[in-house]
């Protein structure tokens, strides 16, 4: 098949592959492989690297460390020709700019068959057409590609795919745009190709659930990293899932195929009451923004400060309607400044560092932090304030642990952060 000597080779592997975009790193080291007959999911948030890992993976992307191999050579060694014959894809939209009939779209898919002279032989208008009556096009075949629906056009990509004869397909998000019938048709199509050709699947979806209930596997990726790589059950875990995505998801097992399913958490936070707690934001540089987000989705009444004017902290509280102590830009914290923002902390329930840098203008705001400490309230700070702290003698550091000493919680990132606070905020005695 193809020419490929090792039949026991995977279908595709990645070997530590690092790859991005002019300079941009994007995937980060990423190492798997796909055994011929698989059908993986590729799975993570808007921006993780699914749809880069996707192109490294079809050639069109050279990695800028490590190496892509297909069934067991590299790609970067395969003729065009012979990838076309082995790599099938279908991307998140087919564009045709000429007038192409869907006869003509998917007979586009036959020509990288090796025919002599470029001409079709009626093997390759056979092939088209079992393509077509497979896809359930064939009745569209004489109808311009522009003037179909977009289930018809995917349908019409797919059939292009598999007229190439591919002994992998790949699929970036191409059915996220679909509605429920024709993303339906078209995974009923993917299943059944897998399950009695043999044929290998790789989609790219955002849809969780629908990953966990075709794919035999699941590859998270989260900031150009592979960071699980295994059954849905292995990789759909609430705590995982909620960290990678950032924000409350719940994973609970479909009663009628078993499959975990995973929603979020919309319904308790319809039910939650106002959570009538204020929190004291030290930010800075647009280490808050997120913060504030968070905060006010959650329920909290938020304040901040001190930041300095045109600060990107101090425009998205000013967007928000956050109250805030300001200083002029570029300058150091001023006594009138920290005296305000002290009094806005001893109205608040508690105070959060967080990942700002700190020099020797803003190292005054963890004293805030310190005197809401010797007050009784709790601060949870940002992890890692040592390597963050620009101060000449270390200041920052050393009332980072002062702080932790006096019981202020560290956390990581902003889940772990939410979590810690809906679990404050629900204590009677907080």
């Amino acid at each position: 098949m193809h020419g490929f000597p090792d039949m026991n080779a995977p279908a595709l592997a990645f070997r530590s592959v690092s790859a991005g975009y002019k300079g941009r790193p994007v995937l980060d080291g990423v190492d798997f492989s796909i055994a011929e007959g698989e059908f993986v999911s590729v799975i993570g948030p808007n921006g993780s690297g699914k749809s880069t890992m996707l192109r490294t993976a079809t050639g069109l992307i050279k990695p800028t460390r490590g190496g892509v191999e297909l069934f067991g050579r590299g790609i970067s060694s395969l003729k065009p020709r012979e990838r076309a014959s082995l790599i099938g894809v279908v991307p998140q939209k087919l564009e045709s700019p000429m007038a192409f009939t869907v006869g003509e779209i998917v007979m586009i898919g036959r020509s990288g068959q090796g025919r002599r002279w470029g001409v079709p032989g009626p093997g390759d208008y056979d092939t088209a057409e079992r393509a077509m009556i497979y896809t359930n096009v064939f009745d569209l075949k004489d109808r311009l590609f522009n003037e179909l629906s977009a289930g018809e056009q995917q349908r019409a990509a797919l059939a292009m795919a598999l007229a190439q004869e591919p002994r992998i397909i790949m699929l970036d998000e191409s059915i996220a745009h679909l509605d429920i019938n024709h993303s339906q048709e078209v995974l009923r199509i993917l299943m059944k190709i897998n399950r009695e050709e043999k044929i290998t699947v790789l989609l790219v979806s955002h849809d969780l659930n629908l990953a966990a209930q075709i794919a035999d596997r699941l590859l998270l990726v989260d900031r150009g990293r592979l960071v699980r790589n295994g059954s849905p059950d292995e990789v759909m875990q609430e705590e995982l899932l909620s960290s990678v995505y950032g924000c409350e998801l719940r994973v609970r097992r479909d009663p009628y195929g078993g499959h975990p399913v995973v929603s979020g958490a919309l319904d308790s936070l319809i039910r939650r009451p106002q959570v009538q707690k204020r929190l004291h934001v030290i930010g800075g540089g647009g280490t808050g923004i997120e913060l504030f987000r968070r905060l006010l989705i959650e329920g909290f009444e938020v304040t901040a400060g001190v930041l300095n004017r045109l600060d990107s902290d101090a425009e998205a509280a000013r967007a928000l309607d956050i109250t805030c102590v300001l200083e002029q830009p570029f300058s150091a914290i001023g006594a009138d400044s920290l005296e305000e923002a002290r009094l806005m902390v001893a109205q608040a329930d508690g105070v959060i560092v967080g990942p700002v840098p700190f020099g020797s203008g803003n190292v005054v705001n963890l004293e805030l932090a310190v005197e809401a400490q010797r007050a009784g309230k709790p601060v949870w700070i940002a992890s890692g304030v040592h390597r963050r702290d620009y101060t000449t003698d270390h200041a920052a550091a050393r009332m980072a642990e002062t702080l932790k000493s006096g019981g202020a919680v560290e956390w990581g990132g902003i889940q772990d952060l939410m979590s810690r606070l809906k679990a404050y905020a629900m204590t009677p005695q907080s």
